[in-house]
């Protein structure tokens, strides 16, 4: 539903369908040649033997969040090897180094 209107054909539709056959609307209700644009045809409605196809289910969904997931996992164990290295290098003494050239002791 757009803006509250529901039918785009700002027109109103009363539809027995019989058996048998289908009454198909759009999902854009403004911008759809469905069923209601064929009302003089059988009242728009189609047979079913007429529809082909059939419904799949969208796994963009659940294989964008195992992504997000996986990647969120991964930043994460490196962020905490990362905080370990970082310890142990702060536990460690520090390293007296010599400088190459002679010094007054």
């Amino acid at each position: 539903m757009a803006d509250g209107i529901a039918d785009g054909l700002h027109q109103p539709y009363d539809v027995k369908v019989p058996e048998g056959r289908l009454f198909l609307l759009g999902d854009h209700r403004l911008n759809s040649r469905d069923s209601r644009s064929f009302a003089d045809d059988h009242s728009g409605t189609v047979p079913v033997g007429s529809v082909h196809g059939r419904v799949t289910d969208d796994d963009t969904v659940p294989v964008l969040l195992g992504a997000v997931a996986l990647v969120g996992i991964l930043v994460a164990l490196t962020g905490f090897g990362l905080g370990i290295a970082a310890l142990a290098l702060r536990r460690q003494k520090p390293v007296a180094v010599q400088p190459p050239w002679p010094t007054q002791v």
